[in-house]
């Protein structure tokens, strides 16, 4: 029967090294590749900046939208929503229907979104007043990853559209302690 065969043990040296000399070098050698090529399971490097197409230097939040934005071209999606009475379709809009949108008045406003989000989170928690700080850390929560996610800052409008829900948050408990409930 044969014996199993072990590469490290020898019985002459190979090229002229001695057997020790041979192991040193193949750990040199893994030592060197594990130094230049590491995996790491369970974390994650935060990721500044990549190359995207055409090699241009891109944030990875581009990146990612560009990738859901080809991928939902590729399965015959259309970028269009719906603001209630409109349709609107992202690939042939203007700057000044971007404006639009996002004007005091507009679907993205700071009004019409911020009611948004409150009806969602007082739907979400049940309609109970007594949940209120839970329903703020959620939405702290999101603020935060969404921070995080644009790169630790904000755009101005998303600081007056968490200020708004805020208030409106505390205006839907107010009305539970006024009316005795």
């Amino acid at each position: 029967m044969a014996e199993n065969i072990d590469p490290t043990r020898s019985t002459r040296p190979a090229s002229g090294l001695s057997q020790e000399e041979t192991l040193q070098r193949r750990q040199s050698a893994k030592t060197k590749a594990n130094a230049e090529d590491r995996v790491s399971l369970g974390e994650q490097e935060e990721v500044k900046e990549t190359y995207g197409p055409g090699l241009k230097v891109a944030s990875p939040y581009e990146l990612l939208r560009n990738l859901v934005v080809k991928t939902l071209q590729e399965q015959g999606l259309e970028l269009r929503f719906s603001t209630g009475d409109t349709e609107v379709d992202f690939n042939s809009m203007t700057q000044e229907e971007a404006q639009a949108l996002i004007a005091e008045d507009g679907y993205f406003g700071v009004e019409k979104t911020s009611q948004r989000i409150v009806d969602f989170a007082i739907n979400g928690f049940g309609n109970d007043p007594t949940k209120l700080q839970e329903m703020k850390d959620a939405i702290d929560q999101g603020f935060q990853e969404a921070q995080e996610a644009f790169g630790g800052a904000l755009p101005e409008i998303s600081q007056q559209t968490y200020e708004a829900i805020m208030e409106k948050l505390d205006a839907f408990a107010t009305q539970f302690e006024e009316s005795g409930e």
